[in-house]
């Protein structure tokens, strides 16, 4: 699966490289189309993590209006809820991290489709953070994995930051029943931590950063330094954007890509002032600091897959999935093809 998925890839990226090479439509041209008449209705969900600022940016910004699209953006609680929201089709787009939902779907008769990026771990920019309390480390109780043995960490029960805990206990010979993962909401988390019921988290941003600060913590290891451009997240479209209405679809991937590039200015190249961007994101509850690791999105926006088969396995292992999921199944590339298509370089 993995080899004939990376054929696949090869040959989309190819695909991507030669319309980046070809003659330019920019921007000017492109404004040029008439929105979509009258608006198509659709909506977002998010649950204020990182992998949630290109829609977010979008929806303020204006993108989707211009497009034709009247996006409501809808808060979730956690990913459970979102996922759940998406699968009932109460929701049409979600950005969602690697999860079992999506490796289950087809098998679930859930018609979802991984369209785009939503982050990746690339080197510098890890956006989950193992993180433990202070006194831990520096009364040697931690000196490295094998010390995560009979510790209590917070964690999504399913979510990549539970099998990168788990992965990093099995570096040194620590087990799963060698200690204990609890899910618990952040305000618990820091509560955990403050009183010494938890010894630490696997926390995503930009959550992970204001936790250390506010109980004095310490980043052990981010997903970048363990698994460089592992995926952060994923957008996935409801089949109202695939197959009912792919134009709204498209308008929506032209609107998302205007954004991520307005993301990447701001925060990765660092080619224009952020101040905006940090001041939108922080009225859906994401404080990003000055310090926050902030997570990739490639300018080309495709989405990454690396490590994802050790990910799957270890779903595998903890019998979440029960079979293997057919990655190019679940991904269509045309949406953002016809973005990059559309704006150009």
């Amino acid at each position: 699966m993995t080899q004939q998925f990376s054929r696949e890839r090869r040959l989309v990226l190819g695909a991507t490289a030669a319309m980046i090479a070809a003659p330019a439509v920019g921007w000017a041209q492109t404004s040029k189309r008439k929105p979509l008449s009258p608006p198509v209705k659709a909506s977002v969900g998010i649950i204020s993590a990182m992998f949630d600022a290109v829609s977010i940016i979008a929806a303020e910004k204006g993108y989707f209006k211009e497009e034709g699209l009247d996006v409501e953006v809808k808060a979730f609680p956690g990913s459970g809820e979102a996922a759940q929201a998406l699968a009932i089709g109460a929701i049409d787009a979600l950005a969602s991290g690697p999860n079992p939902m999506i490796f289950n779907s087809r098998q679930r008769n859930i018609d979802l489709t991984i369209v785009a990026t939503a982050g990746q771990h690339s080197p510098g920019h890890g956006s989950i953070s193992f993180v433990l309390r202070r006194d831990l480390v520096d009364s040697g109780r931690y000196k490295g994995p094998a010390d995560i043995k009979g510790m209590k960490i917070a964690s999504g029960l399913a979510a990549p930051s539970s099998w990168f805990v788990s992965e990093l206990a099995r570096r040194g010979g620590v087990s799963e029943k060698d200690f204990e993962i609890v899910q618990l909401g952040l305000p618990n988390v820091v509560a955990g931590l403050g009183n010494k019921s938890i010894d630490g988290g696997c926390i995503n941003e930009p959550h992970a950063t204001q936790v250390l600060k506010r109980v004095n913590g310490v980043r052990v290891m981010s997903m970048d330094q363990f698994r460089p451009n592992f995926p952060n997240g994923y957008l996935l479209f409801a089949s109202t954007l695939t197959k009912k209405n792919p134009e709204a679809g498209r308008r929506y991937m032209v609107a998302y890509m205007r954004a991520l590039r307005d993301y990447r200015e701001a925060f990765i190249s660092k080619s224009r002032d952020g101040a905006g961007l940090v001041a939108i994101l922080q009225k859906y509850n994401m404080t990003v600091l000055p310090e926050t690791p902030m997570v990739d999105l490639p300018a080309d926006g495709a989405p990454s897959f690396v490590a994802v088969d050790e990910l799957i396995e270890w779903h595998m292992k903890m019998g979440n999935i029960r079979s293997r999921p057919d990655l190019p199944a679940l991904t269509d590339d045309s949406f953002r093809r016809y973005a990059l298509q559309e704006l150009g370089t």
